[in-house]
């Protein structure tokens, strides 16, 4: 990890000194001067991650030129030093742009080492935000679809080769994996793409009120239809039709639809015309299919035709590799919704991300990432925005273990209780194999069989 720069701007050289002394260390690399014009050209040549800046200066006041500081380095963070009794103007400062401030003479140099620490945290924590953000700029997406697993890169493969066919798609995967977006992209990329997109949830409807959704009806056709009412078939002319949830389809309409899929013709409820139609047809379904036709509950040649092409999106917890990207997707979609200036997430928020299992999947982790946005009210968010999130990843955990052989829920355990001591030892493995009661290299040679690795690159 190359060496934090800290550079100290203040025009008594003994202060300048000092200050250095206290700072440096072997990750730090502190330079000073007594020279606010040399500064300025220092910061744009070479921008440090932190300035330490004196306000009452004689060629230029600190005050005038932090906006020239900022604009020549707008990621470095800025500590101003006032004098006692210039809080106003260190309050000003804080308007434009400076990061914190210190009140000369320091009360204890300890003070100021912990306020360069934090702010080099900050700026380390914006640092690797942005890496990882040219990093999701640079990964395949497709539509509004972001990812860098390479299982979703495979669906992202399929879909732009099916994308303009005429076929019929099934979409499967788990609550909350995005398969509706999945259609939305197909239908995109279509050249249907200017028709019409309906979607309709199959699921928790009745079944009247689903045929009439589906199928339209004629007046008089049941009580309370005065008028004739166009289908989503109908609806959809043109365009893509989207069934989701199709697997809770009852029985009786299941063969309706598969005489949709045969003949391309539909029947409004209480009518004898039949209605020729032109609609692509995706589904999709969070449920075993295959074990729905063995058990009865959906119909075999449905599901034949139905199931032409399926493109399965994998759960969250299969693709850890993305969250982070949609966690940061999700933090500058809220953050500019609810007004709130940009927002980074803390290190230790982006390991308890990556280690949760997200049974909701990406709709869960978006909730999450909103909830945190809402409340948090710093730049940098941190766990305590996530309280609430927090208790219940244990929860998850326990309900992956219970569907899960014993041998495969004692790994699980195993995987789960490393990875929780590990994250509140911040990664450290003496420290995590002290707490668990091993040996550190017992703790090591568990943590490698069970694929884990430690984000402390420097432990010992």
């Amino acid at each position: 990890m190359p060496k934090a720069r800290i550079l100290i701007v203040d025009d008594e050289a003994d202060i300048c000194a000092l200050l250095a002394e206290s700072l440096s260390d072997p990750q730090r690399e502190v330079q000073w001067t007594t020279n606010p014009l040399q500064a300025l050209e220092q910061v744009k040549s070479d921008p440090p991650e932190l300035v330490l800046l004196d306000i009452k200066m004689p060629e230029i006041s600190g005050l005038d030129l932090l906006p020239q500081l900022k604009k020549a380095s707008p990621e470095s963070a800025v500590l101003i030093m006032s004098a006692f009794g210039n809080i106003p103007i260190a309050v000003e400062a804080m308007k434009r742009g400076a990061d914190d401030y210190l009140e000369k003479p320091f009360r204890h140099i300890d003070e100021v080492r912990l306020t360069a620490t934090r702010l080099l945290n900050a700026a380390h924590t914006r640092s690797e935000n942005r890496s990882l953000r040219r990093q999701l700029e640079e990964k395949f997406q497709l539509g509004g679809l972001i990812s860098a697993s390479p299982k979703m890169q495979q669906v992202f493969d399929l879909a732009r080769k099916v994308a303009p066919l005429t076929t019929t798609i099934l979409i499967t995967g788990e609550t909350g994996t995005g398969k509706e977006l999945i259609a939305r992209t197909l239908h995109q990329n279509s050249h249907r793409s200017t028709g019409p997109f309906v979607c309709v949830n199959c699921g928790g409807l009745p079944e009247g009120l689903l045929e009439s959704l589906l199928f339209g009806h004629e007046r008089g056709s049941f009580t309370g239809a005065v008028r004739q009412a166009r289908g989503f078939f109908e609806e959809a002319e043109g365009g893509m039709l989207f069934l989701d949830e199709v697997g809770e389809m009852p029985l009786t309409l299941q063969v309706k639809l598969l005489r949709v899929l045969q003949e391309r013709v539909i029947q409004r409820l209480g009518g004898s015309r039949e209605v020729p139609i032109d609609v692509r047809l995706t589904a999709a379904t969070n449920k075993d299919l295959r074990a729905a036709v063995a058990n009865g509950a959906f119909r075999q040649d449905l599901f034949y035709r139905l199931n032409v092409i399926t493109i399965h999106l994998p759960p969250l917890r299969e693709r850890r590799e993305d969250i982070y990207l949609l966690a940061r997707h999700f933090v500058d979609k809220y953050a500019t919704a609810f007004k709130r200036g940009p927002r980074e997430l803390s290190r230790e928020v982006v390991s308890y991300l990556h280690d949760r299992e997200w049974p909701g999947n990406v709709r869960q982790l978006e909730n999450t990432i909103e909830r945190a946005v809402a409340l948090s009210e710093c730049e940098i968010i941190n766990a305590e925005a996530f309280t609430d999130s927090l208790q219940t990843a244990a929860d998850d955990a326990f309900s992956r273990m219970l569907q899960q052989p014993m041998r495969q829920a004692c790994r699980l355990f195993e995987s789960h209780y490393l990875k929780e001591i590990l994250r509140r030892r911040g990664g450290n493995v003496t420290q995590a194999a002290r707490s668990a009661g091993l040996p550190r290299q017992n703790f090591h040679r568990k943590m490698k069989q069970l694929g884990i690795r430690s984000r402390v690159a420097n432990d010992k």
